[in-house]
Parts: structure tokens; C-alpha cells; sequence
């Protein structure tokens, strides 16, 4: 094979200069990241139905044409006349011409990455209907195929091991079986799978590559069947084990239509090839997040110290039926007292009131004194030192606020209650039937919820807001992010420090700029990692929900997510119990937040450096926080065996510094073992599974 080689920042990209396919991707000391690649781009080229499956690609079998490499030392040019294809296309008139293609690699400016672009000429007289760009195929593990990891925003996995091929794999149909078709991720917004943004990086402890796609906001991308554009949704991403290469296959997925005579550009994305972990690749989008977010106002000291919130569902809703509530009016000083007692100071409030609008005194619960009797004791729990954040649903027209506003249709029911079978959103039940307002345009609407925050705000004396189905709509005006801004600001000068949050679900590229921490049905184990999140961000704090159970407490405390305390009793709905009433839950609310307090620096102020800086395989969970004054490390361990841990630790990418005491204590405070190191060490920490152990590492 006669092969061309292009070093850009450092990324070594080797080329068969007959086809253009990528053989190998490179990068000094990792080994090859790709070796045996098909090329960087894929098209979906059909023309009726017997080329439905033509694809356009340089690995084409027909149509070929050598492309040319123009190098002038920072820009790549690979042209391709024609594209080769996958089908014969003797005699199609359609395909005369054939597709011009132009890859771009330019070395960026950070003087460690590479922009990747694809530009597209259809001279053909059929439609270019699916581009694959950037098309990393025949990736190959770093280290060996049991520590490849696929790392995005909110979660990782490993493609090697978890999309084999197996007897029981092959037992269902082939279509639906990832081992054939691999798995599709989506950006967006927290409610939606472990991508959220547009990043992601492939690799191991040894090295790898990261890659994100130069845009912020909406678009520019239509997926199939979704009608309008939903911000980052439409970013897809193709993730693909071949069971016959073990290789894997990494791939955005763009639905473009370019007719003939068409142009398309796919825009920028940026790779980022990188010795060690995704920590080590993931500057370029970390700088580019912080480029693009524009906070409405900074994010209050109170949201970055607190350890998390209580959430009381108070009623389902049909206080006709006595029997339907949990906590009423007067039960709320019993609530934050329980609250107090284990170091939870704001009070998440849903069903407060009825979600009517216009909104008012009469929307509050007459059954319990109504809003004189509210606000009572709301003033009772601020005296109390605990912030009482009401829930406001108003993105969903329900039945009343429909009828208000002449809106006969209810495309949508959160009807949810134990007196109903089935028990959420039976088809009878019309109280909680909803009209979606998926339009934000309606200026009544926009002045009710203004009006209606202001109300909750002047009237009721709660300036922190909870908002319901953040942005669940199609709007790419922004109305809502701009009314909520309006208040903000607005609020911030009457009631500095006051806190936003919502519940998030297709805009975090937005959601960032204006919410504080969200309030998501997310709950722990099962929804993922977001660490590389909250290291790239910083500010805005997702929740984790968690019931009543201890573990599930340690594990948000030690990733710094905001914790939703939400205990509840059998047989009814969500944050129905006291804190108290689980002894062991209690424990472990009071030890995550006397830690959190003695730890407060590095959770409020630190970097979030996840367990990048843990060098081996080790019998418990880490996550570091960095000190960026004072270069100084907390190493969070929660033990998974009785046995001492030793964590191989490697903090050269971190820190100047070459010596470092470190010292262990357990969760009562009591040192447990220390030491000296260099950059580079081994730490022991003794002690029992299921107990959380605080290692502080120090430059000395």
C-alpha cells in the first residue's frame, strides 16, 4: 500500500494516497488509536429503491479516483474529484457526475489540536441524504480492550466488551441487536443519555483522542422525524463494534438532503489526540465552553457550598380526597426541622399551589387556610434559616389554565395519584390533562409567568424559583430563557444570591447560562457518570435524587452533584417521609454533610478532576478535587472491600510540585494512615467497604 503521512500538532494522520481512507492515527507516545481505517467520511447516496444502500466513500469499490494532498505545513487538503461508491453504478444516469468532496485538517491554534471539516459539491443528479462526518473507523483499543473507554459528559462505556457479538445477542432480531447495529447517543439536555454535549473522547489510562463539534445552540442539524430543530438533540453519534475487526467505529450523524447541485459544509470539529486519560484531551472543549457560556448572573455562593435540597411532594393534586396529601400547609416547620438536623437548608416545594394561570391567592390550597395560611409558615421556615423554593409547572397549559386560555385541545396527562389504576396518567382522569406549549410565541402567556414569578416572588416571599419542563418546546427564539432572565436579573438586585433551578431537558447549552442546578428525574446507580461534566462546566450542579440509600448518598457527595434528598414511604409518592425515619440514610445526610463542611474549599472552589488521577486498577471508587490556590489534592475513596486500598496516584499533570505529604481519615475525622510522596505515589488507605475515606494530599 502506498501510504502519505501529515503531522499536525503533534497528531500524526497517514493516508493510502490511492483511496484517501485513513490507515492509522497517531500521536507520540500512545499507541496507534487507528490503524486500518476506511476513510473520514461516509454518504448515504441512494437514488431509488434498488440504490437505496449506495453509499459514497474513499474505501468505494467503484467510481475510483485518487485523491489529491495539498500540505502547506498547517492545512491539509484532500479533493476528491469523484467519490468513489459502494454499488455499481454503470448505466445510473443519476450518478454522472458523482459527488466533489473536500476534507480540510487544519493544525488549530491551541497548538494541540486539529479542526476537521467536510465540504461537499453534488454533481450528480441524485440527493446526498446522510453524511458520516467525522467517520473514525478502525479504532483499536490503547492499552487492551478491557480498559477502553468511550467517555462523554454524563457517562462512558466500552464498546470493545460491551457490544460483542454472543449466542444470546444473535437470539433476538438482528436489527434491534446492538452487537449489529451499535448504539446511538444524543446531545442535548440532562433528561437524555450520557452525551449531553458535543464532545467525546475514545481511549484509555495510555491515551487516546478527543473530539467536539465547533458549534453552540441551536441546530445547525434536522434530524428525521423530529420536525424542528431542538438545539443539541439533533447531534447524533454513531458508536459502532465490528465483530469481525474488533474495531470500533465512532461517527456524528448529519441528515443534510443536499440536491443535486447542492453545496453542504459540515462546520468545524475538533480533535484533541492526548497521552493519559479524556483529562488530557479535554481542554480544547473545556476552553470552548467557557468561551460560549454568558451567566445571566454568577452563580450564588449558597448553591456552590450547599450539599444538596429536600424535596416534599405535597398532594397529588385532588384535596377533595383528605386522604391525598402527605404534608399540608402547617406540616412544613416539622419538615425543616428534620431538614436542619441534617445540614439541608432549602426546601424544594412541588404542588405548593395549584399550577393555574393567570396565577394568584386563589391558586393556594383553601383545604389547608389558603395563601394567608401559606405564607405563614414560609415566614416560619425563613425565620427558621431554611429557603423555601417553590415548583412551578406553567410550560404545561393544565386543564384549568387551558380553559383560561380558550384552549380546547390536551395533548398531554401527568395525572398521578394511588387512587388511580393505572396509577400515572390514566385516560379518565382530566384534571391533570395538559395542553404542551410547545410555541412559547403567546404574549398572555409570556406576561402570566412573568407576572406569576413576580407574584411567588413579592407576594408569597419566595425569590427562588423551581421551574418545571425547562425549556420543553421547539422555540428558537428563546422566549423562555429571555423571561427568565428578565427575573433574574431583576430579582438579583432586590434579593442578591437568590437561586434558579430547573428541571433541564434539551437545551444545556443554554441551561448553563441561567440555572443554578437542576432538578431532574435522575437517580442513582444507572443514570451514568458526570464527572468529565462538572469538570468542563463548573458551574451549573445536576441533582442526583436519592431516596434512602446510604450509598447512593456517599456517591453524589463524592461527584459534588446537588443531592435531592426525597425519602419516601411504601405504598405512596415521592419525599412522603422525614429524613429521620431511615436511620442508616440519616447517618450517612449527617456524615456527607459534616465532611462536605470540613472539605468545603475544594468542593465549592476545586476542580473536579474524577479519578484521571488514579494510574492502575484499585478496589474502590476516587474522585479528586484540585486546589487550584493552593495546589493541593482531595482524594474522595469510597472502599468496596475490606482489604486496604493501594491507589497508584500520578499527579504530574496537575501540579509543578515534587514533594507532597498526604494524610487518610475516615468519616468520623480520625486520621487513618500519611505519608510523603512525590508527583507520583502510592497511597494506603485501610478501613472498612462502604465507609468514605478523605485523602488530603499536600505540596510540601
Amino acid at each position: 500500500m502506498d501510504n502519505v503521512s501529515y503531522t499536525l500538532n503533534g497528531t500524526v494522520f497517514t493516508f493510502d494516497k490511492s483511496t484517501g481512507a485513513l490507515d492509522s492515527l497517531e500521536y507520540p507516545g500512545v499507541t496507534p488509536m487507528i490503524i486500518g481505517g476506511r476513510g473520514l467520511f461516509d454518504l448515504a447516496w441512494p437514488v431509488h429503491n434498488d440504490y437505496d444502500i449506495q453509499r459514497a466513500t474513499p474505501a468505494g469499490t467503484y467510481m475510483k479516483c485518487p485523491p489529491s494532498f495539498d500540505f502547506d505545513g498547517s492545512v491539509l487538503t484532500v479533493t476528491y474529484s469523484v467519490v468513489p461508491c459502494t454499488m455499481d453504478p454503470a448505466g445510473v444516469q443519476e450518478f454522472e457526475g458523482g459527488i466533489m468532496a473536500e476534507l480540510i485538517l487544519r493544525a488549530d491554534e491551541d497548538k494541540k489540536s486539529v479542526a476537521m471539516r467536510l465540504k461537499l459539491k453534488n454533481n450528480s443528479g441524485a440527493a446526498v441524504e446522510q453524511v458520516l462526518f467525522p467517520d473514525m473507523n478502525g479504532i483499536v483499543p490503547t492499552m487492551d480492550e478491557g480498559h477502553a473507554r468511550l467517555t462523554m459528559m454524563a457517562g462512558s462505556c466500552n464498546p470493545f466488551t460491551e457490544m460483542k457479538s454472543t449466542p444470546r445477542s444473535r437470539e433476538t432480531f438482528f436489527a434491534w441487536t446492538e452487537a449489529n447495529t451499535g448504539r446511538f447517543y444524543h446531545a442535548g439536555g440532562f433528561q437524555q443519555d450520557p452525551l449531553v454535549g458535543r464532545w467525546y473522547d475514545m481511549g484509555s489510562r495510555a491515551g487516546g483522542f478527543s473530539m467536539y463539534r465547533r458549534h453552540w445552540g441551536w441546530g445547525p442539524d434536522r434530524q428525521p422525524k423530529q420536525g424542528a430543530d431542538m438545539m443539541g438533540y439533533s447531534e447524533v453519534l454513531w458508536v459502532k463494534y465490528d465483530n469481525l475487526t474488533s474495531k470500533v467505529r465512532i461517527a456524528s450523524v448529519h441528515y443534510p438532503n443536499v440536491e443535486p447541485g447542492g453545496e453542504y459544509d459540515s462546520g468545524e470539529y475538533v480533535l484533541t489526540a492526548h497521552n493519559g486519560n479524556w483529562i488530557h484531551g479535554v481542554g480544547a472543549y473545556k476552553a470552548f465552553v467557557e468561551q460560549n457560556r454568558h451567566r445571566v448572573v454568577p452563580v450564588p455562593r449558597r448553591v456552590k457550598e450547599m450539599l444538596g435540597f429536600r424535596t416534599i411532594f405535597m398532594n397529588n393534586g385532588y384535596l377533595k380526597d383528605p386522604t391525598d396529601y402527605s404534608w399540608n400547609y402547617d406540616d412544613l416547620p416539622k419538615v425543616a426541622e428534620d431538614m436542619k438536623e441534617h445540614g439541608i437548608y432549602d426546601l424544594n416545594a412541588w404542588t405548593l399551589f395549584n399550577y393555574t394561570l393567570p396565577f394568584g391567592k386563589d391558586c393556594f390550597h383553601k383545604e389547608w387556610g389558603g395563601f394567608e395560611n401559606c405564607k405563614k409558615n414560609i415566614d416560619k421556615l425563613h425565620e427558621m434559616g431554611v429557603t423555601v423554593t417553590p415548583l412551578v409547572s406553567w410550560v404545561s397549559a393544565w386543564d384549568e389554565t387551558a380553559r383560561n386560555y380558550g384552549i380546547e385541545e390536551r395533548s398531554g396527562s401527568w395525572a398521578e395519584t394511588p387512587r388511580s389504576t393505572p396509577m400515572f396518567a390514566a385516560p379518565y382522569c382530566k384534571r391533570w390533562s395538559c395542553y404542551q406549549l410547545h410555541d412559547h410565541s403567546d404574549k398572555r402567556w409570556q406576561k402570566d409567568i412573568l407576572d406569576g414569578m413576580r407574584f411567588i416572588r413579592d407576594e408569597l416571599g419566595c425569590p427562588d424559583i423551581c421551574w418545571d419542563q425547562y425549556v420543553l418546546g421547539d422555540d428558537r427564539n428563546d422566549v423562555l430563557h429571555d423571561i427568565i432572565n428578565e427575573y433574574r436579573l431583576e430579582t438579583e438586585k432586590m434579593y442578591p444570591g437568590t437561586a434558579f433551578s430547573s428541571e433541564c431537558t434539551l437545551y444545556y447549552e443554554s441551561d448553563i447560562d441561567n440555572t443554578d442546578f437542576t432538578w431532574n428525574w435522575l437517580y442513582w446507580p444507572g443514570r451514568g457518570d458526570y464527572r468529565p461534566y462538572m469538570h468542563i462546566v463548573e458551574t451549573l450542579r445536576p441533582n442526583m435524587n436519592v431516596d434512602s440509600t446510604p450509598e447512593n448518598v456517599k456517591f453524589i457527595f463524592m461527584d459534588n452533584l446537588m443531592m435531592n434528598v426525597y425519602p419516601s414511604k411504601p405504598e405512596t409518592y415521592n419525599g412522603s417521609a422525614l429524613i429521620s425515619e431511615y436511620p442508616e440514610f440519616s447517618e450517612a445526610v449527617k456524615t456527607c454533610a459534616a465532611l462536605r463542611r470540613q472539605y468545603l474549599s475544594y468542593f465549592a472552589d476545586g476542580l473536579m478532576i474524577s479519578d484521571t488521577a488514579v494510574c492502575g486498577d484499585v478496589p474502590c471508587r476516587v474522585t479528586g478535587y484540585f486546589d487550584r490556590e493552593n495546589k493541593n489534592f482531595l482524594m474522595v475513596v469510597y472502599k468496596q472491600a475490606h482489604e486496604d486500598a493501594e491507589i497508584p496516584f500520578d499527579l504530574s499533570f496537575f501540579t509543578d510540585s515534587r514533594a507532597h505529604t498526604w494524610k487518610v481519615t475516615d468519616e468520623g475525622g480520625s486520621t487513618v494512615g500519611d505519608g510523603e510522596m512525590t508527583e507520583k505515589g502510592t497511597v494506603t488507605v485501610p478501613g472498612a467497604a462502604g465507609k468514605l475515606y478523605m485523602v488530603e494530599i499536600k505540596a510540601k
